[in-house]
Order: C-alpha cells, then structure tokens, then sequence
C-alpha cells in the first residue's frame, strides 16, 4: 500500500461544518410541508393501570383539533417489534399502562399550544394496579404478569443468551486465585444529544413518508415497517441533519415517536410533525439498559485467565426490543478482556413498569465491562498484578483465534483487526504508567496535611460488532467527470458522511469537490444498516471503495472495447482514463468514453464479518478530598487504534468524548421516584452532566497500526468512537480504591458514598 495519499489522513472542510455554524444546516424541525399540523400525546400518570374508560369528545370538539387517537381506534397488529425476536407483546397504545409516561391518547391539532390546550380536557378513567419496577420484583413469586406473552415478566429471546465454551469448571480447579461476585449498573444514563426525537410523517396513498431525526434510516424503516404490520415498501425515511444520537436515534427496537406519528398522520389525513419536549426525552423515551450480573473468574498469579463465567439480566423497562442485542454484543467482552476459552454466559431480559431501556453508546458491552472489571480488579489485586500487565497478556494478538457467540454457526473467529497488545504497551509508555503506578492501594500523591489523596486506575473495553451485518452503496460517475455516492448513512456528529466522501475520491483520484453525496433516503438509496458500534467506517467505506472499483472495472472495459487499452493497463483520475505504462496517453470521459448526459454506475455490497474487533484503553488519575467526599479527574489518558486515520480532526473529537464514560462514575444518574418510578429529574439542570467549564486535562495516542500492512479494510481504516465511553467508570474506580482504599460498586460516586466508605474502612 502507498503511503502517500491525496485525501486520506488529510484535514478538509466538514461537509456540513459551515451550514452548522451559521444555522442554515436542517434538522427535521426545520421543515414545514404544506398543510402540516402538530402532534402531543396524553401520557399515564400511574406505573401500571388499566383504562376503564376514556372521553375524548370535549377535546374532539375544539376547533383547529384534527384528530384524537385512543387505543380502541389502533389496529391490534400494531406493536413495537422489530419482527423478529422478542415475540410481539408491546401495543403502541392499549388498553393497559405500563409506566408513568405511557402513551394514553394522540392529539393533532393546528398548533402544538393547541394540542396540549385538549389533552386537558381529555377525561381517562383508571383502575390503578400493583407495579413491579425492578428485577427481583419482576422476578418475585407471585409478581404482576405485565404481559400474557411473557411468563414470570422473562422475554424470550432469539439471541445466543446462553452457551458454554471449552470447560470453566476444570478451568478454575486449575486457577490460582477465584473470584466471585454480584455487579449492577442501575444508574439508568440517559444518552442526551441536545435535539430530542422529532418525527414528520405523511401518507400518501398506501405509503408512509418520514422525515425523522434517524440515525440509521434503513435500520430504522424495518423496524417501524415491521411495527406498522406494512410492507417495507410502504415505508420512506428521510434523515436530515441529526442533532445527535449516542444511541438513542438508532430505533433499533424502541420506534414509538415514528410509529406515534404515522398514527397521527393517518388518523388527521395530514403531515404531522411529533416533537418530544426535553422532559419527554428524558421520561419517556429511552435511557441506559439497567443490568445485573453474577461473574466468576478463575485465574493464575502471572494474569493467565483460566475461566470465565457471567450470568446477567437485564431490565427492559416497559417493552423488551433491543436488550437481548444489546446483551449479545456484550458477550464479547468476555473475549476481548479475558483471553480463555473456558466460559459460560447465560442472559435473560426482564420487563417492569418504567420508562424503556434502549440503545446507547457503548451498546451491551459497556454494561458487561463494568461487571467484568470489578473481578478483573479484585484477581490482580489478589495476586498483587499490575492491571496494565493483566490486559497487555489478555489482549488479542492479530490473528488469534477467539469465541464470538454473535457469528454462530461459525463462533470461532481470527481477529482481523490489530495486534492489542501492542496498544496496551504503547499506551502505558505513552501515559508513563511504569513510573506512577505504585502497587494496589497505594496514591501517587498526598497533599501535605494529608487531608487530600490521588490515585491512578486503567480500564480497557472492545468488541467484535464492528463489522457485523451488511452495508450497500452506488457510486455513478458521469460523463462530465462529477461522482455521486448513493448512501443511506446518516450524519449524527460523527463525520460518517465525510468519511465517504474521502474514500469515493481517494479511490478514483479526483477532488474532494467532484464527489457529491445523496440524502440519507430509504426510498432512493441501497439499504444499509447504518452507523452503529464503530462499524460505519469500516462498511460504509468499504462499500463506497467496492463500488468505486466496479465503476472503475466498467469504464476500464469500456475504454478496451473502444481503444483496445487493455483493462490491466487502464488507470483513472480528475475525470480521464489513462495508460498505466503511458500516462501522457489520456481517455476523458466526455466526449471518447461517454455523452454528456451519461454514466457509469458501480455497486458496492459487504456481508459483513465477526472477526474485526475494536479495543480501547483509559488510564484516569483522581484525587480524592477525605473529608469532602468529593474527588475529581486530575488527568485522564486515551489509547486507541484507527488502522489508519482518514479524517484527524473529527477522529480527534471521537476520542475526546469519553465524557459520558467517565461521567456514569462521576455524576450522571436518572433519579426514579421509589413510590412510582417517575423520573425525578427529566431536565438539564436537574439531570447532571459535565459542561465545557469542567473539561479534564487529557491526552490520548491513536496508532496506525495498518499503515503499509495488507488489509481489507478501507485504505487500512476502521472505527474507534464505539468503546470510548466502557472504560471510564472502572478506571475511576480501581483510582479511587488506590487512592483512599475503598471500592465503590453503586454509580455515581456520589460524595455520600464516598464518605460512607470511608467511615466504614476506619470502622465508625
């Protein structure tokens, strides 16, 4: 491979940088079709009832108001499902509700004032019921059936929830050191991009048209066809600008704002557009996936893992959809952190009366992370192991075969991706760890009057998603030399659409200028299943790079059948063929190969694969005030590996937004209501999270490690945003402990639970 490239690994202009910065850029907010009318809806004010009865006819009455939807007025086959796995159960509007934000009644009206104006006069008559809002709850003997469907509140799942590889317990007879114990992340995060769900949905005839702030459209449109009980034909999405995702715009399972609004259209016979408010988006639509689980793991002195064992369960809140995804991803932890081939993982999803969990950055494995690395922990410190020895022993090596319970029924896969190892080695030299770790409870630091402490920790997650499901893209190159790329990746934030952008003109050799991107259309784009788990760079980019070369390959064999230029010897740049052997011997397009208005089109399609993994590492050094309770980030350190970076700035905004990981320790947390389970605190004021004033020192290293190394990747480049966030929190952890020698297991660590800790570390 060259090592000199015209675009890759180069800055440019962001594609939508500058509409952004002035305000032009358009959000789906930003639209208004023709007789369009506005969309609330009437929410539950209890954790589980049924509607005994329900009068709309006063709020029917208002003028301006075009349409009042109850659930006697919705099909019975329309659910919340991605038509596959759980089995349906989950009606968008039904006679039962199941969480206080619950969907009682849809209004549409001439304004959205209007339509809060008649929701009040809507009167709903309830039989209150008992709720279950945790697992063992859900669990209990005797508990409240949420749904027939459902025996005991467990949904049954499709995925590979439960499997046994090799031989644990023979694995931890010969383990030096065991360890074992009960881990929750119940902190319930929420993923907070600044623009809340916005939907606009019309009908025309048969067919549904959204323009919807989505992060992966196609995805998304199966999942809402597959709600809707329509064909996938009968469904159109457009993705505008989207003002963020981290998850929550995926719509992998929980698609209630589209199929609201396709409801509401159909029943106003007009364009409706569905806004959430903030609090809303805070109650009512999804937060982080609450999860438990009981981890053994065997080990000997030197870090070799022996065994490994995880039982989870997962609370889904009102509607199980995407957990058991989000619980099969994170079975790939186990491999990525614990190099054995002696595990058991066994998994189940729960259903109880709040808000739905859902997709979030980090998707499934940051939950098993941060069980898994509180043994991981406690098995070094037993044997008295640097931390950064244990996952520079434990991590993939390229090539090295591993268990990935997602590939079946092929599990045993060769990682493809890099040798892991080396970035654990070049990350502690990088952050200098050999000189400021000092052993298991011992600071780096303590102030003169003893009265505040640092300590320093490491955490390191991966998977092997990156690859996973398949991508498509078209690529037309026309007579007068202009490239357009027909894609259905969205743009969120992430700098996805300039990714192919530089890997269309990279791989025909022309400017950045000449290549133009189509919207983020279901109804006009190949089907792709979107920018999910760091996977976007690398399928996204190599469907535009295969799709490049089959249009290369055509207008190659065009030019033989015209010229006699054997295809072997043809190359192309800014518009012309050329001969390889003869540069100066040249073939523009228009007139000698094609019309004016004409072109050649390329298809470019990827399977996907299961063995490219991604890993990344934090290092975070804390200082912990002892009488306060309090504790800040003093430093904070990334390591990471992109194969090759194709676009440096938005990588380095990638690696810089681990905020929310470390945060999850720190401070993030929905606060339930523990009578009713409401949110408490459905606001940006009341929900806590870190602002630009309180940024942390950090620096980070991002290796090339396939520069001039034969791959399959897109000029060697694949993703590294997915893992940012699962490292955090037990960093912050193993830091805390070394500081002040406590270990915290309940996120955040509030100064509360750091002052309890402390009292019962000196007995008071």
């Amino acid at each position: 491979m060259s090592n000199e490239m015209r675009h890759v690994g180069k800055e440019s202009k962001r594609l939508l940088g500058e509409q952004i910065v002035t305000g032009r850029a358009k959000y789906t907010g930003d639209f208004k079709l023709p007789g369009m009318k506005y969309g609330k809806i009437l929410r539950s004010p209890h954790p589980y009832a049924r509607i005994k009865s329900i009068d709309v006819s006063e709020a029917q009455a208002m003028d301006g108001v075009q349409a009042v939807v109850t659930w006697k007025d919705v099909d019975r086959n329309i659910y919340i499902t991605n038509g596959f796995t759980p089995s349906k159960h989950h009606h968008i509007l039904d006679e039962y509700v199941r969480y206080i934000g619950d969907a009682v009644a849809l209004v549409v009206a001439d304004t959205e004032d209007l339509a809060c104006e008649a929701m009040q006069k809507i009167r709903v008559d309830y039989e209150v019921l008992k709720p279950v809002f945790t697992i063992d709850e859900a669990l209990a003997e005797g508990a409240p059936q949420l749904y027939p469907e459902f025996p005991r509140n467990i949904a049954p799942h499709k995925n590979n929830l439960n499997f046994t590889v090799g031989d644990p317990e023979k694995g931890f007879a010969e383990s030096d050191i065991v360890v074992e114990l009960d881990a929750e992340l119940a902190s319930g995060q929420n993923p907070l991009p600044l623009e809340p769900p916005v939907i606009i949905a019309e009908w025309v005839d048969d067919t549904v048209n959204f323009i919807a702030s989505a992060a992966a459209p196609a995805y998304c449109h199966q999942n809402v066809a597959s709600s809707l009980n329509i064909p996938y034909e009968n469904v159109r999405l457009v993705a505008p600008a989207v003002g963020g995702s981290f998850g929550s715009k995926l719509y992998s399972g929980n698609v209630h704002c589209l199929v609201f609004a396709a409801i509401m259209a159909k029943a106003a016979h007009c364009p409706v557009l569905l806004r959430y408010t903030k609090e809303e988006h805070f109650a009512a639509h999804q937060n982080r996936m609450t999860t438990r689980g009981h981890v053994k793991l065997g080990m000997k002195k030197d870090g070799t893992v022996c065994a490994v064992t995880l039982d989870q369960l997962a609370d889904a809140g009102c509607c199980a959809s995407t957990q058991e995804f989000m619980l099969a991803v994170g079975t790939n932890t186990l491999p990525l952190l614990c190099k054995t081939d002696n595990k058991r993982f066994n998994a189940d999803v729960v259903v109880t009366n709040h808000v739905p969990s859902g997709s979030f950055r980090g998707y499934g494995y940051l939950e098993s992370t941060n069980i898994v690395a509180r043994a991981i922990q406690d098995a070094c410190e037993q044997a008295d192991l640097d931390p950064m020895a244990y996952y520079e022993k434990n991590a993939l090596l390229l090539g090295e075969r591993y268990h990935n319970s997602m590939a079946e029924p092929h599990p045993w896969q060769h990682n493809k991706s890099a040798d892991w190892s080396e970035l654990v080695r070049e990350t502690a030299k990088a952050c200098r760890w050999n000189e400021r770790w000092k052993g298991w409870g011992v600071p780096t630091w303590v102030s003169p009057d003893g009265k505040r402490v640092r300590g320093i920790g490491v955490g390191a997650a991966g998977h092997s998603d990156t690859g996973g499901k398949p991508s498509n893209a078209n690529v037309t190159i026309t007579g007068l030399g202009s490239v357009y790329v027909s894609t259905c990746m969205a743009e969120f934030g992430a700098g996805t659409r300039d990714v192919v952008l530089k890997v269309a003109a990279e791989e025909l050799n022309v400017p950045l200028e000449s290549v133009r991107l189509s919207e983020a259309d279901t109804g006009a784009t190949p089907p792709d299943f979107g920018s999910t788990g760091s996977r976007s760079t690398y399928c996204a980019g190599i469907v535009t790079k295969l799709a490049c070369q089959d249009a290369k390959r055509k207008m190659f064999e065009l030019c033989h059948e015209k010229y006699g230029v054997p295809v072997e010897d043809c190359g192309f740049r800014d518009g012309y063929v050329y001969r390889l052997s003869n540069p100066e011997e040249k073939y523009p397009l228009f007139p000698k190969l094609l019309g004016k208005v004409d072109g050649i089109t390329g298809c470019g399609h990827f399977e996907g694969v299961h063995n490219s993994t991604i890993f990344h590492l934090q290092v975070v050094e804390v200082e912990v005030d002892l009488e306060m309770g309090t504790f800040k980030i003093v430093d904070h350190f990334g390591g990471s590996d992109a194969g090759v970076i194709i676009n440096p700035l938005p990588l380095r905004n990638q690696v810089q937004s681990f905020y929310a990981g470390v945060d999850i320790a720190c401070m993030e947390e929905t606060v339930w209501d523990e009578n009713d389970y409401r949110v408490l605190n459905p606001s940006n004021i009341d929900y806590k999270t870190r602002t630009f004033n309180n940024v942390v020192p950090h620096n980070h290293i991002v290796l090339e490690s396939n520069k001039n190394r034969e791959n399959d990747y897109p000029f060697g480049a694949f993703g590294v945003g997915e893992p940012l966030l699962a490292p955090g929190g037990p960093a912050i952890r193993m830091a805390i402990y070394n500081a002040c020698g406590i270990k915290l297991d309940d996120y955040p660590f509030t100064p509360a639970k750091v002052l309890a800790a402390l009292k019962e570390k000196e007995g008071k």
